[in-house]
């Protein structure tokens, strides 16, 4: 769809005649989302509604997105949801609303942003507002306040919480309209950053001289985002360049029978049917419970 299409959708959407849900959202340590979603009165939804149709109303203008493009205060920038890592953070508020409320204000603290969630027909608009530090202290004209009471958001005079009068960016369909660049950067991690990182470790000699051929893995990799930001999560914890881990790897390999294949120098052959075993080992995300005694493939870890 050209980027023209798609501010035309967004600007057209029936904003007032939407399902409304509201989605607070969490960054994970190791990537991805945690979400839950939020009841919010009557009084509250209107003005969300408000918001939305404020700031589409606001941007008439739009240019492709580029790591240097800039936009001015009525345009914004179109990129493809399959750039980006939105899909991760759809997942999850796409799932029944009244399935995962929030249990209590404990749940709205250090949240990274939040999801105005509209949907018409079989048509979903997603209206994305990072949270700041200074969520709490903007001035009266930028935001509205809001305060958690009986299970749900109302609006309210005091300023427990505040939500801003405008959005950083909208998705709708495949296509994302940005109208705050630094804010997306921030909290999709943009896929281009993952693809930065896998171009660097395939350069590190360490990284490079831990393998027979690279090419298989390039190639496996590709431009999947999931592949991308493991291999993201791989070049920061570089178990790869510890010695030791590498020699227990072939032991336990062996030991263990996981078919990951090495050659005479102690090298790794690159496989397609191995390549989910190596990134996981790599990742350190296979692991042995001493309870059942049984290993595992787990998506992240956290120390004990």
């Amino acid at each position: 769809m050209t980027k023209e299409k798609a501010l035309a959708d967004c600007r057209g959407f029936a904003v007032a005649d939407a399902v409304l849900s509201l989605w607070v959202f969490k960054k994970r340590v190791g990537g991805g989302f945690s979400s839950t979603s939020i009841e919010v009165s009557d009084a509250l939804a209107q003005e969300l509604r408000n918001i939305v149709i404020g700031s589409l109303q606001a941007h008439t203008e739009v240019e492709d997105y580029s790591l240097v493009a800039q936009r001015n205060e009525v345009s914004c920038l179109h990129v493809g949801t399959d750039e980006t890592t939105f899909g991760d953070l759809k997942a999850l508020v796409d799932e029944p609303s009244e399935e995962h409320r929030v249990k209590n204000d404990r749940d709205l603290k250090n949240c990274a942003g939040y999801v105005i969630r509209l949907r018409a027909g079989e048509k979903v608009l997603y209206c994305v507002k990072r949270v700041t530090d200074t969520w709490k202290t903007k001035k009266a004209r930028s935001v509205i306040n809001v305060v958690f009471r009986a299970n749900q958001l109302d609006l309210v005079a005091d300023k427990s919480f505040t939500i801003a009068k405008n959005l950083d960016f909208i998705v709708l369909d495949n296509d994302i309209l940005v109208m705050s660049k630094a804010a997306f950067e921030t909290l999709l991690g943009y896929k281009i950053e993952y693809a930065n990182s896998f171009a660097e470790l395939r350069v590190d000699p360490v990284f490079a001289a831990s393998f027979t051929d690279l090419q298989p893995m390039i190639d496996h990799v590709g431009t999947n985002t999931m592949h991308l930001r493991r291999m993201a999560v791989i070049h920061q914890k570089a178990n790869y360049a510890n010695p030791d881990y590498m020699a227990r790897l072939q032991q336990v390999n062996n030991a263990e029978g996981w078919n990951i294949q090495f050659d005479p120098t102690g090298r790794i052959v690159v496989t397609e049917e191995s390549m989910r075993t190596i990134m996981q080992v790599l990742l350190d995300h296979r692991l042995h419970s001493r309870l059942s005694l049984a290993t595992y493939d787990v998506p992240s870890t956290a120390a004990v």
